[in-house]
């Protein structure tokens, strides 16, 4: 098993950073020349980066498939030659998310080699760090289906995470009436009615920062990401824009939020434009394959499995209709930060419990 450890050595050394298309192509190509499948397809769109899929046969619906991606956040080039201390490997890529799939890389193979009686394979986007385009064109121009999804690209050894939040994002605009800035009486300040109007929204979705009380509970969440106006000095601002984000659990849907937003906006004389949306994740953590897979877990680590949640998105929400999603990685720290870092026996054992399940799998 410690040849996994290999592979994502070789996986981090490849600085495929999100938009590098020489890298990704680079890093794809290592991945077919080492991991020689029945079938392996490199899907290509235009304004989007390549998604890979490895197969044990030529399926669109399948009984198990992995799902991650191998593009990496931006870092010096230090950062792309790992680093082994205490125990853990230290790089770019490590924990997010080249760790998951090397492991998921090597179950499948076990798959094959075992002629495990599963349609299995491993999804691998890469460009998740920037506008997951990718795996949203496959899902509309190249369906594949499968009755159980295995994102490693959450949780940890420990965790299986059951939601993800549904992200929205917004474009909020404001209208006034222009005038000097010395009479304000004259003219209907923007940026007021802006302002009122965000106010308005925080009573749906309260204000956190790092000085504030964390939510106690898995809530909707908004945060302002950006303000905008005509930059004059002496002129009162006849327009103003500010975008938005929103992270929806399944208490609010999107038609629920657009309520909102017209409530907001009537009150203050504004509109707004929904610019992105895609779907959460909201699985039942007491689902029998979600349990079934925690007991594996459980016997291999011999420790408690802790069901938690997500307020990020993922690449397996396009699977999230029509699939039972596991949610499950390796330990590590650091994500997207110099410090990042993976736990190299995490790696090992998630390997160990994705192929203890293909084998269950297999004897249904």
């Amino acid at each position: 098993m410690e040849s996994v450890i290999e592979t994502l050595l070789d996986l981090i050394k490849i600085p495929s950073i999100s938009g590098h298309q020489k890298e990704i192509k680079k890093i794809l190509a290592y991945v077919k020349k080492n991991f020689a499948t029945p079938y392996c397809k490199i899907f290509e769109y235009e304004g989007a980066s390549p998604v890979m899929l490895l197969s044990n046969g030529e399926e669109k619906d399948f009984d198990l498939i992995f799902i991650g991606h191998l593009d990496v956040v931006p870092a010096v080039d230090e950062l792309f030659i790992p680093q082994i201390r205490n125990g853990k490997i230290y790089a770019r890529g490590a924990l997010d998310m080249k760790a998951g799939i090397a492991a998921s890389l090597y179950t499948l193979m076990y798959i094959i080699k075992q002629s495990l009686p599963l349609k299995a394979g491993v999804l691998i986007t890469t460009d998740e760090e920037t506008t997951s385009a990718g795996i949203k064109t496959l899902a509309a121009r190249d369906k594949i289906n499968a009755k159980i999804v295995m994102d490693v690209d959450a949780g940890s050894l420990n965790t299986i995470i059951d939601k993800y939040k549904h992200p929205v994002s917004v474009k909020l605009t404001a209208a006034g009436k222009a005038g000097h800035s010395s009479r304000p009486w004259h003219g209907v300040n923007a940026v007021n009615q802006l302002m009122n109007c965000l106010k308005k929204l925080e009573e749906n979705f309260p204000y956190f920062d790092i000085n504030t009380a964390k939510p106690t509970s898995w809530c909707d969440t908004m945060t302002i990401t950006g303000i905008s106006s005509p930059v004059t000095l002496n002129v009162i601002p006849a327009e103003a824009e500010a975008r938005l984000n929103f992270r929806l659990t399944e208490k609010t849907s999107l038609s629920e939020l657009e309520k909102i937003l017209n409530a907001a906006c009537a009150a203050n004389n504004c509109s707004y434009e929904v610019l992105l949306s895609s779907n959460g994740v909201y699985m039942d953590a007491n689902h029998p394959t979600i349990q079934e897979y925690k007991n594996i877990v459980e016997q291999i680590t011999g420790q408690d499995v802790v069901i938690s949640q997500m307020p990020g998105a993922t690449d397996s929400r396009v699977f999230a209709d029509n699939s039972v999603i596991i949610m499950h990685g390796c330990n590590g720290s650091g994500c997207h930060s110099d410090d990042e870092n993976v736990e190299i026996d995490s790696v090992i054992k998630l390997a160990e419990i994705q192929q203890r399940f293909a084998d269950k799998l297999a004897k249904k």
